[in-house]
């Protein structure tokens, strides 16, 4: 049972990390097409770019809530093909109900026809008055196949109330629970992945593992029939003890055959045995007989050569990791000093990576009357990640010197990053240029979370206060070769502050799996900057809120912000 439970458990947990990966690439890829629709009030051609770009999404649709407040009505859909809406999409009346039974802000749905989920995130508008619902179809060609093909070990991707949504031939909208006694989904809040022993409604017993994706309510379940798990490792049993019986009778008629021949091979295995001990695994045992001696001398050879193998592997893993901590080092010298005062403006900023190389980078410099402020984030982080946020470095010494406005640094960047990755990895920016004699802040925006400008007034700091710097927001770099952008501008009063961010900042998770998310981001924000403190100051209460929240738990993605105070006079 114990080798059973291991070797379930784990192809849990790898297919559950599988689907929250292709999840959430779909979430960052369908994310600036939420922006493009609350930003404008429709879907555009760039959302519909944007959506014939995405290999993963095939339509996406918005539904709000009627005058009655109790009736969900479809406000506008983009998708991959004519007609596909009235073939895939869920109806309001059955997302209606699906929000009335599942009061949460993201739930999946199954479409019951094929490799495809419908997945809906439920967004609450700033001046929470109302909440619009986004959903949309994802595809799972080469995953879904593995949960349709399990036979003897069936495999299920369920939601919290044990409804399948992918499975085996047949089972697709069946609920688990009113055939098996599943405990785990009465635990879900505290337990992630496990096994169990359940029973069905004919009484069998079947052995189960469970793995929660991480997205959502889903989970991933694969059960067996106990009597089959272990009826299999019976049989093995006995014919290991036969053989093994047979291994021994042989090799006793052979050795009163052929003594003289057996020892001097079976001392040669016993020397190469010595040498194993000693670490010595480079060489071969020579002993050329085609009897059994001489099988279990070949596949001594073979163990040898292996483990030498495996040894050389793993100094040569050694090597990368220590190439890796060397890249690490070598990226940290692509980032400004932590704290600095540029003529009137304070600047403190706080970066982590998830990973031993980051996807985010961020910098500042005064180039005569102006001072730039640069944040990105890569897709992704890790070695590839890196070395676009050091292409950006590179592009971006030079454009400080070309005297050009925000709107055309952008789109230089943008064909240094294309050129780099040619499409295949992109990175979102804001960059913006504040002028030291007009205290001016001109900005443009490459599909970056919007940097908030917080207004110092006689008034306690509220969220109101918070003025988020998105008027003008443009595709992302790395995508288009000719993107042009557009700017825009704020002025920045004294002791106002600015706080630029990543998106890695609301991800944090904490040992429960509880992510921080925006609206307690924004609660820091507002609690730390009550009395406008120092730049150096604010960064350091926010980081310490997310701390304490976090307790030491792995990062999902890059945390980077920094923000700038414009010093009193």
């Amino acid at each position: 049972m114990a080798y059973v439970f291991d070797s379930t458990s784990n192809l849990s947990g790898t297919m559950a990390s599988q689907i929250k990966n292709q999840l959430n690439t779909v979430m960052i890829g369908a994310k600036p097409i939420f922006q493009d629709y609350l930003s404008q009030g429709k879907f555009t051609n760039v959302s519909q770019a944007l959506l014939i770009n995405d290999y993963y999404l095939d339509l996406i649709a918005v539904y709000e809530m009627d005058e009655t407040g109790k009736t969900l009505k479809i406000k506008d859909h983009i998708e991959r093909a004519p007609e596909m809406f009235e073939e895939l999409s869920v109806k309001a009346e059955q997302l209606t109900a699906l929000t009335t039974s599942q009061n949460k802000p993201r739930f999946v749905y199954s479409l019951d026809k094929d490799d495809r989920l419908f997945v809906v995130e439920r967004v609450v508008t700033e001046d929470k008055q109302k909440s619009i619902y986004f959903g949309f179809v994802v595809r799972f060609s080469e995953l879904e196949q593995m949960f349709s093909t399990s036979v003897a070990q069936k495999i299920f991707l369920i939601d919290g109330t044990g409804k399948v949504l992918f499975g085996p031939q047949g089972t697709i909208g069946e609920g688990l629970t009113q055939k098996m006694n599943l405990n785990f989904l009465r635990q879900a809040e505290t337990i992630s992945q496990g096994v169990e022993v359940s029973r069905d409604q004919t009484n069998t017993e079947h052995l189960v593992s469970y793995a929660k994706v991480g997205f959502a309510d889903l989970y991933i379940m694969t059960s067996v029939m106990k009597e089959k798990a272990l009826g299999a490792l019976g049989i093995l049993l006995r014919k290991s003890v036969i053989f093994f019986i047979l291994l021994i009778s042989l090799t006793a008629m052979v050795s009163l055959l052929a003594s003289n021949s057996l020892t001097r091979a079976l001392t040669s295995l016993f020397d190469a045995t010595k040498k194993v001990s000693e670490g010595k695994f480079n060489f071969q045992v020579n002993v050329t007989s085609n009897d059994e001696v001489g099988s279990l001398a070949k596949n001594f050879n073979l163990m040898a050569a292996e483990v030498s193998r495996l040894l050389d592997q793993t100094a040569e893993k050694a090597r990368m990791e220590n190439e890796l901590r060397t890249a690490k080092t070598v990226q940290e010298t692509l980032f400004p000093e932590t704290t600095a005062n540029l003529g009137p403006l304070q600047i403190s900023g706080f970066y982590e990576p998830a990973s031993e190389c980051g996807g985010d980078w961020w910098h500042y410099s005064k180039v005569g009357n102006k001072i730039l402020l640069w944040i990105g984030d890569a897709t992704g982080h890790g070695a590839p990640s890196a070395l676009i946020t050091a292409a950006a470095k590179s592009a971006a010494t030079i454009i400080e010197r070309l005297n050009v406005g925000p709107a055309k640094a952008l789109e230089l960047l943008n064909r240094c990053i294309y050129e780099c990755s040619k499409g295949q990895l992109m990175m979102t920016f804001f960059l913006a240029y504040y002028d030291t004699t007009t205290g001016v802040v001109t900005y443009a925006n490459a599909s970056h979370e919007a940097p908030f400008l917080i207004r110092k007034s006689g008034e306690a700091l509220k969220k109101k206060h918070l003025i988020p710097m998105n008027a003008v927001n443009n595709p992302r770099l790395g995508q288009n070769q000719t993107t042009t952008y557009t700017e825009a501008t704020e002025k920045l009063e004294p002791g106002d502050l600015m706080l630029f961010y990543t998106d890695g900042i609301s991800d944090i998770k904490n040992p429960a799996g509880e992510s921080w998310g925006e609206r307690e981001f924004i609660k820091a924000i507002v609690k730390s900057s009550q009395d406008f403190p120092t730049a150096t100051d604010a960064v350091s209460r926010i980081s310490k809120v997310f701390q304490e929240f976090r307790q030491g738990s792995s990062l999902i993605d890059d945390v980077t912000f920094f923000i700038v105070k414009n010093k009193e006079h």
